[in-house]
């Protein structure tokens, strides 16, 4: 496993993954008090230094997808907003390919940060994620192959959310209607945390933006 890790690649994070052990110390450690946000495991695919960008950019200009506006808004357990929370975003594209995957340096793609304004509410542009698999081509794909298990994860696009003078959440949100969804790979689909996404037309977005086709 660790002849496996690269830079870029982090094998470890994924046997802990695969094994349901990620998922077991999040909920040890990180049980959320009611009202809040569940938490799911970070992934291999995190890399830190995404650029900090507008509210309403898109985050997956030039890759290759679905596009999807998504929306919302960050409160305390109590309801309250939280001003100038960020977001920290990141997913594959709409093939299941994170940039880190991709042939050549292609840099940081379907990245980035966003901050809430002042209500509490974010918007901005990515893709409509697709299920994938995890990478199989190291000692993690053999220990799948001898359980008998697929590599699977359903369709989800990650998130740290973080504010000064809260503990941060490191979650996902799942596609709905993803195949895998009661079978991911790494045991991380919580129900509160899928989310149906909408087919709209070609027009204005909810926050009054015009939305591509």
């Amino acid at each position: 496993v660790g002849k496996t890790c690269t830079d870029q690649r982090q094998e470890f994070i994924l046997l802990s993954d695969t094994l349901g052990i990620s998922v077991l110390v999040i909920s040890i450690n990180h049980p959320g008090e009611a009202g809040s946000a569940e938490s799911t495991v970070l992934g291999p695919y995190y890399w830190e230094g995404a650029p900090e960008m507008p509210l309403g950019s898109n985050l997956a200009e030039g890759v290759k997808g679905e596009p999807a506006f998504y929306s919302g808004r960050i409160l305390d357990t109590n309801g309250q907003p939280i001003a100038n929370a960020v977001l920290d975003v990141w997913s594959g594209d709409g093939e299941g390919n994170y940039d880190m995957q991709m042939p050549g340096d292609v840099g940081m793609k379907a990245r980035g940060k966003i901050r809430t304004d002042k209500e509490g509410r974010y918007w901005f542009r990515s893709i409509r994620p697709t299920f994938y698999p995890v990478p199989t081509d190291g000692p993690v794909g053999a220990m799948l192959r001898k359980s008998g298990r697929h590599p699977f994860r359903p369709g989800h696009i990650h998130m740290i959310v973080s504010a000064p003078g809260y503990e941060p959440v490191t979650t996902h949100l799942f596609v709905a209607d993803s195949e895998y969804l009661d079978t991911d790979a790494v045991f991380g689909m919580k129900e509160s945390l899928v989310a149906k996404f909408n087919r709209h037309p070609a027009g204005k977005a909810p926050t009054g933006e015009s939305v591509p086709t």
